[in-house]
């Protein structure tokens, strides 16, 4: 009998068991599954109908409704889109027979989520211009105010709208006027894109200026060779033995505004200063001699009201060179003072006044160098009064100035 007792006991209790027996608990787990979207994966009872859902500013909204396989999981690999802000994400997972799950994630930054182009790179004056605005995460959903400002202040704006699931968007426009654009577009929530477009005159030629004393001599004649692929009509005017201190040979305030006129133009390489160290006036009328802070001043508010000439209100970009150091230590005091003021006056007029470095290229530590290393090889680079470029030293600083220009998109 006593068997027999115990197999009904056995069985008896078999159903009980299982009836006491829990589901399966709820997991949740939050990741970026694919560029744009985050992905949910959700664990628990096999057959359960699961609701997810995210939290923003404490109110939960709907992401989707999922039936649990029969292994027990289901994935979203699409939950959610990214966003700027916020990019701290909160999910729920909740079922009916199980403890609900939460899981948390950040999105990338939208640092580079966005990028502008300009097309085409080399553009014309009303010619059309197409302003690109790409989505790197591909998801689009965004609207950005681009706008573009031209010379003299010209500028349009226009409101470029990338719907759910395009990844690009164009403005296209002319711009009336040759010169230097730059283009910006503002995002909610993503920072502020820039690309700058150099706009040529309508027949696609460039005009170039390389002006100043003896010193921008042979450079000037670098520069027409170099640049006659690129479509740059170069002009020189090379004034022999002047200088911004020396009035009295030529006025470089007044004859700039000349050349300006004239010339109209849209890129202009200055190289002066070889014959200055003359005895300046002051705005308040007193004459300083050189080469102290209050000569410097003078010198810098001079270069800066020719720097302003030649940039024409933004139709013009501008080159400025610094002097090499001399081997003379009586001219060095002099060239010293003259590119510390071209370096001031240059930080009053951004984007259009360029400084090209000649002096840390060819004396670094502004001590005079009669060689250079070039090329992996060692150049002499001065000629003999131990103040101007040779050939070899024109040929390299025609090298540098072009370079400035390519980088900074002007040829």
């Amino acid at each position: 009998m006593k068997p027999a007792v115990i197999a009904l006991v056995l069985i008896a209790a078999g159903p009980a068991a299982r009836a006491d027996a829990q589901p399966p608990p709820l997991t949740l787990t939050a990741r970026d599954a694919s560029r744009g979207f985050v992905g949910l994966h959700v664990t628990g009872p096999p057959g359960a109908q699961v609701t997810l859902s995210e939290t923003t500013g404490g109110t939960p909204a709907t992401v989707s409704a999922v039936t649990l396989s029969a292994s027990g999981d289901a994935d979203v690999p699409r939950a959610a889109r990214w966003r700027c802000t916020p990019r701290h994400r909160t999910f729920h997972a909740e079922g009916q027979t199980a403890a609900p799950a939460d899981a948390a994630v950040t999105t990338p930054r939208c640092a580079r989520r966005l990028e502008l182009r300009v097309r085409p790179s080399h553009p014309r004056a009303g010619r059309p211009l197409t302003v690109l605005l790409l989505d790197r995460w591909k998801i689009g959903g965004v609207r950005a105010r681009a706008c573009a400002r031209g010379p003299a202040g010209r500028k349009r704006c226009h409101t470029i709208a990338l719907r759910d699931g395009r990844a690009r968007g164009a403005w296209r426009f002319r711009p009336g006027a040759a010169g230097r654009w730059r283009v910006q577009a503002r995002t909610a929530g993503a920072p502020t894109r820039r690309d700058v477009a150099f706009v040529r005159h309508a027949s696609g030629r460039l005009s170039l200026l390389a002006t100043g004393d003896s010193m921008v001599q042979i450079i000037d004649g670098f520069l027409r060779q170099r640049l006659e692929s690129a479509r740059v009509g170069v002009h020189s005017d090379a004034r022999i033995s002047t200088g911004i201190s020396k009035p009295f040979m030529l006025n470089w305030p007044l004859h700039a505004r000349a050349q300006a006129r004239q010339l109209r133009p849209d890129v202009t390489v200055v190289f002066i200063g070889a014959n200055d160290g003359f005895p300046l006036r002051t705005r308040s009328g007193h004459k300083v001699a050189c080469c102290g802070a209050a000569w410097t001043l003078a010198y810098a508010r001079r270069v800066s009201g020719m720097m302003s000439t030649y940039a024409r209100h933004g139709a013009g970009t501008v080159y400025w060179a610094t002097l090499p150091a001399p081997r003379s230590a009586s001219f060095r005091r002099v060239y010293r003072a003259v590119n510390a003021a071209i370096r001031d006056a240059a930080r009053r007029h951004p984007g259009e006044v360029h400084v090209v470095h000649l002096a840390d290229r060819f004396t670094p530590g502004f001590r005079f160098r009669q060689s250079i290393r070039w090329g992996g090889r060692l150049v002499s680079v001065r000629q003999g009064d131990g103040v101007h470029l040779n050939v070899a030293g024109a040929s390299i600083a025609a090298t540098l100035i072009i370079r400035a220009m390519r980088h900074d998109g002007v040829i």
